[in-house]
Order: C-alpha cells, then structure tokens, then sequence
C-alpha cells in the first residue's frame, strides 16, 4: 500500500473488527492466542503503527473527554489545559477544547455541541459560578444525563458533580499569617475585580485572618486593580499616593503573579528596596515566581493536580454510577526572597513614628 495503512485497513487483511485490533495492540488478555497471532501478523507485515485516535476505538468511536474553559492565553487555565490534556492521553483519550467567556454561564450552545459531540466526559472550569445563576445546575444536570461532569472550582461552590475544590479563602490568610510571624501588622491586598467572587473569597479569607491576628484593617489597603501587571502598577501608585508615609503598608498580598509583577516595577520606580522597604506575596506560583528580582514568594493552589484528579475521576466515572462528590486540594505557599523571609523577624508598625 502506498498510503499510510490505517486501523480499518489492519482489521480487513485481518478479518477482525477494528476493536479486535485495538485489544490486541493494547495486548488486551481477553484475546485468543490464535487471534492475536494472526492480527499481530498483518500488524507487523505493515509495520502498522496506530495513532492515539486508533488506539481509542472502541465499537467504532474514540473515546474524547471536553474541556471547557475561558481564554487559555491566562496562565493558570493554560497549565490546567495542559494538565489535562496530557493525563488524557495518558490513559488513551483524546481531548476538545471548548471555551465561554470570562464570568458567563454555561450557554445552551455549549451545551448542545457537548451533547452532539458524544463525549465521554466533560471538565468545567474558570468563573461559570462567579454570579448567582439558576440555570447552572440546570446545565450540569442535563449534561450528567448523557455523561460524568466535573468541575475545577472553589471550596464553598456545591454542585451536582464531580467537585475538584481549590481552598480561595485559605489561599489568602497563608500569606497574611506568614507576614505577621515576620512582623508586618500593615498588609494591604491588590488585584481582581470587587465583581467576581473569586476576589470576595480571597478577600473574605484575607480580612478573617487580619481579625483572627488582631491586625488593623485599613480600607485604603484594599484596591480593586485587575488581573495583569499594568494594573498591579496603577494599583499600588493610586495606593501609595493617597496615603501619608507614615501609614504605607510594610506588606502587599496580591490577587496573582501577574499583578504582583506590576507591584514590583512601580515600587521600584519609586526608589523603594524590595523586601526591606516592602514585602510581596503573589498567589498561582507561575513558572517565572523564581526568576523575578527578588524571587517572587507565592500561593500555589496545583491547578495542575487537580486537572490531573479530574481527568481521572471523569474515566473512573465512566465504569460506575458514582457521579457526584467532592474533594478539597489545599493551597501550599511557596517562600522566596520577595516576603523577607530571609532577613528574619521585624518590628514593622509598633508605631507611627517608626514608619516614618
């Protein structure tokens, strides 16, 4: 033959169906010895070399897991998308990329080309739950009829499905308690949008622990900045600007890396030595957290492992009726230089005079 040989051809030579063929490449102990040999011949005749696609079929359809999620140019959705897309393969499934927008429902259309498309499992993930909406379960539901649904989302969202839950509230008191046993009692919070309740869990964890610490809370400390580092820069000079010397915060917690990055630059431009004059704590310890100047410290919340987690629950899903549960992945905080753990305990804040 002089076009590739594909499965189809394999089965024909062989007198078999294509999903004999896939056992026996998958060497699939529920095939005759007769069988195998005879398949194994035409494989080998052919020097047949079976695509992952192939290797999915199964009765004539390959096995296909969704992805939903919003613009995969952000960089935690990318390492969750890479996550899952590589324990798919893994474990001989293919993967379909379906994207919403940011903080929109689950729209009918999506819906409907899930359905359509006959998959074998379906990973939500992003900000589908950021607002109240009546119709989200509604869409969970409809699509559980047909095939196991999981979902990347915060500890307090319950869902009908397969929950892989990131802690957002305690992601933000990590910081706050690490600061304080360095001494800082002035911690301020930039980043996200007072709209979406990602920001609110975060912000909900970062004022408990500051009560929890008897630490003050300074609403000038809390600014509504975005999620990208022109934003962490405007953010922290409007900040800063409106506030005496005296009354600067001696810590910043930041919505995620990105807006930690616009921290460090403004900071810098204003003559100001990281972490002596201010500490950093970022949140998604993205690739580059290791590599800024001072080393950036970070909330790591594993999106990786818990695409990982969901590939595989979404397959196990697939061999049984247990479609709805809940399971809680910890955020871990990352220390590097950007905190000044390294420079030991302080004595930030006793009083107002020492600030100036």
């Amino acid at each position: 033959m002089d076009r590739k040989v594909t499965i189809y051809d394999i089965a024909r030579e062989a007198g078999v169906s294509t999903a004999t063929v896939t056992r026996v490449v998958r060497k699939d102990p529920h095939v005759s010895e007769k069988t195998r040999q005879k398949v194994q011949r035409v494989i080998d005749a052919h020097a047949y070399t079976p695509s992952v696609s192939a290797q999915n079929l199964e009765g004539g359809r390959s096995r296909a897991l969704a992805v939903v999620l919003p613009v995969v140019s952000n960089l935690y959705f990318n390492r969750l998308f890479d996550a899952a897309y590589w324990e798919a393969e893994k474990n001989g499934c293919s993967v379909r990329l379906f994207q919403t927008r940011e903080n929109q429902a689950i729209s009918p259309e999506v819906v409907s080309e899930l359905l359509r498309c006959r998959m074998d499992g379906v990973l939500f993930a992003g900000s589908i739950w950021s607002t109240d909406r009546g119709d989200l379960n509604a869409a969970l539901e409809k699509l559980g009829k047909y095939m196991p649904v999981a979902t990347i989302c915060p500890a307090d969202v319950e869902l009908d499905c397969i929950c892989i839950q990131s802690d957002l509230i305690n992601c933000a008191r990590l910081p706050v308690r690490h600061l304080h046993t360095l001494g800082h009692r002035r911690i301020a919070f930039l980043g996200g949008s007072m709209h979406s309740k990602d920001v609110s869990r975060r912000g909900t964890g970062f004022l408990d622990q500051l009560r929890r610490l008897d630490l003050p809370d300074d609403p000038a400390y809390h600014v509504d900045a975005g999620y990208d580092m022109e934003s962490g820069e405007r953010a922290v000079l409007r900040m800063l600007s409106g506030l005496d010397r005296a009354r600067w915060p001696s810590a910043i917690v930041t919505f995620n890396d990105l807006v930690a990055l616009g921290v460090m630059k403004q900071l810098k431009k204003m003559g100001l030595s990281l972490p002596r004059d201010m500490a950093i704590i970022g949140c998604d310890n993205q690739f580059f957290c290791a590599y800024t100047d001072p080393a950036l410290t970070s909330v790591d919340l594993h999106p990786e492992e818990m695409a990982q987690s969901a590939v595989r629950e979404l397959l196990l899903a697939r061999e049984s009726s247990a479609r709805s549960f809940a399971m809680v992945r910890d955020a871990t905080l990352v220390i590097r230089e950007s905190c000044g753990a390294h420079l030991g305990r302080r004595g930030f804040g006793q009083t107002e005079e020492s600030r100036t």
